[in-house]
């Protein structure tokens, strides 16, 4: 509620009104001009604040937006709502055959190469998407640490209602009142002041009644900016800051590591598929040599040159051969699943048609003996997953000096402009206030938790320093072991082609032999039997082989 304002008479008639403060001004002039610009200029404070709030949300979208193009690996797929249209309206399936065409997964003749699998695989497995999403979460995270840096102005407008007060705290009385006593007029002609008229009704009227609250109510406006600033916390927020790009770089490191990983799985399924593919064709022939030496005993038994049992023991040939064909289709079939997996194809299955590159041969260099302390080095360079544990030990060396900051006192700069103004919201250049102040905090004591925080940001260095040994250690292993196991398949795919040169050799004569009848059924099977399975061992040597070198590769942090 206002307080009542004084009528005064002016010249040429009308009259003037006073507020409490005596300040003359016209009702329907001076201070409606006041009024409206106090209206301007909280309009006008109001869109600066909006603007400032928009270009911020700009800034922040912008950053998010600026991912380094060689980790814009974002898919092509969506999910939710957002697969339903494109950010142009147009059909999602049609904009990710126009991709897929862009870059065509087989190649003219319809040939899946390794390469090209995984290209494919780099740009379409989920688990790389996460660790590019991992990356932009990263990215925010530094964009935070460097809002610290800058002050935080903010606009406030709040409005309120009181309807009851209480009648202890009238402000109106209190306002107006002198010590509560009554007084009586000197002059019984003399009316009583105001101030004594407020005294007496504010006694109860009987002493075992009491007070209620009065229906004086009013309202208060209150319309500003602020600002905080903090100047000094003893470089927390530098220490944290620099702990955020490391924590980004180690991001970045660990979406590498990823890469290396998704690399080394494909080319696995991959050679799995080709040793599925090569058991196939071992199988297949097996059969082939079965159904043909079927058929020559049969012509035998009709011309009574061979016993019945002769062809009961080549359908059983044909029958193991078959057995080993569904088992060796099997593998096939299921390591393309888990190559399709792997490249993120929809379905789980490759395109109709599509085939693998067959088997080459051995270089020179697949088959030269590796060097251990190279490939060591290279690993020590090159392996993501030692440069995202360095990055994140110098991340945790940043947050024990953070934890050191909370002993050193914090300084803070505040400022405040506005109105505030009592039943309307008509602000005047009478209702501003303004207000600045330094503030300077230094805790004293806090129960030893600084002590506590700082003790636990070190012993997480620590743990962060061995994990990182050991992680060196275990690179070091899998080097190692790699090598070996290059070294191993080399002899082995050696030693492995002369027994197949060998087996076959001896199956031929065998086989010369009894179609002569001078060797036995049993002799014949038994040098298939070799033949079949040294060639079995040299297609899976060889394909260890390449797994071994794959193995190695991923070890040292090198692409295949």
């Amino acid at each position: 509620m206002d307080l009542p304002r004084r009528g005064v008479p002016l010249a040429g008639g009308g009259r003037a009104f006073c507020g409490a403060g005596g300040r003359r001004g016209r009702r329907c002039g001076g201070r409606d001009d006041v009024s409206r610009r106090g209206r301007r200029i909280s309009a006008v404070c109001a869109a600066a604040a909006l603007i400032v709030g928009c270009r911020g949300f700009e800034q922040t979208a912008a950053r998010y937006k600026s991912v380094p193009q060689e980790f814009d690996l974002r898919p092509a797929r969506r999910s939710g709502v957002e697969a339903s249209l494109n950010a142009d309206g147009a059909d999602p399936e049609t904009e990710n055959a126009d991709s897929e065409a862009s870059v065509p997964l087989l190649d003219e003749g319809g040939v899946l190469t390794l390469e090209r699998a995984v290209e494919q695989a780099l740009r379409g497995n989920p688990d790389l998407q996460a660790a590019l999403a991992r990356l932009e979460a990263a990215q925010a995270r530094v964009g935070q640490a460097q809002a610290a840096f800058w002050p935080l102005v903010a606009f406030t407008h709040a409005s309120s209602r009181t309807f009851h007060t209480p009648a202890s705290r009238n402000r109106l009385a209190l306002g107006l009142q002198q010590p509560t006593i009554l007084t009586t007029p000197s002059d019984s002609s003399t009316l009583l002041d105001l101030t004594t008229i407020l005294g007496l009704l504010r006694l109860p009227l009987f002493s075992n009644l009491d007070l209620k609250g009065d229906r004086n109510s009013f309202s208060e406006h209150t319309t500003a900016f602020s600002l905080s600033w903090l100047v000094y916390d003893g470089f927390a927020r530098e220490a944290r800051e620099r702990a955020s790009r490391h924590l980004e770089s180690a991001s970045k490191a660990a979406r590498e590591d990823a890469a290396r990983l998704i690399r080394r799985s494909v080319t696995t399924a991959y050679h799995q598929a080709q040793l599925g593919e090569g058991q196939l064709r071992i199988a297949a022939a097996d059969e082939a040599f079965g159904r043909e030496q079927l058929e020559a005993t049969r012509r035998l038994l009709a011309a009574q040159k061979a016993a019945p049992t002769d062809v009961t023991n080549f359908e059983l040939r044909v029958t193991a051969a078959q057995a080993n064909l569904a088992a060796a289709q099997g593998i096939r079939d299921t390591s393309l699943v888990v190559l399709a997996e792997l490249l993120g194809l929809a379905g789980g299955r490759l395109p109709e048609g599509a085939r693998l590159a067959e088997l080459s041969a051995e270089t020179a260099e697949d088959l030269s003996a590796p060097d251990a302390a190279h490939w060591l080095a290279e690993a020590a360079r090159q392996r993501p997953d030692l440069r995202q544990l360095e990055a994140f030990l110098r991340s945790q060396d940043e947050n024990v000096l953070a934890a050191q900051a909370l002993y050193s006192p914090m300084i803070s700069l505040t400022a405040s402009w506005g109105f505030t103004r009592p039943s309307n919201i008509e602000y005047s250049v009478e209702d501003q206030a303004t207000a600045a102040g330094v503030e300077v905090r230094w805790d004293i004591f806090t129960g030893g938790m600084r002590r506590q925080k700082v003790l636990e940001a070190g012993a997480l260095r620590r743990e962060a320093e061995a994990l990182l040994r050991r992680q060196h250690l275990a690179v070091e292993s899998q080097v190692r072991q790699a090598v070996i196991e290059v070294v191993r398949t080399q002899r082995e795919i050696e030693l492995n082609a002369r027994a197949v040169e060998m087996s076959r050799k001896i199956r031929d004569a065998v086989r010369a032999g009894y179609d002569a009848g001078k060797e036995t059924l049993t002799r014949l099977n038994e040098t298939q039997r070799d033949y079949i399975t040294a060639d079995a061992e040299l297609i899976l040597s060889r394909i260890r082989l390449r797994e071994a070198w794959n193995e190695l590769r991923s070890a040292a942090g090198s692409p295949p």
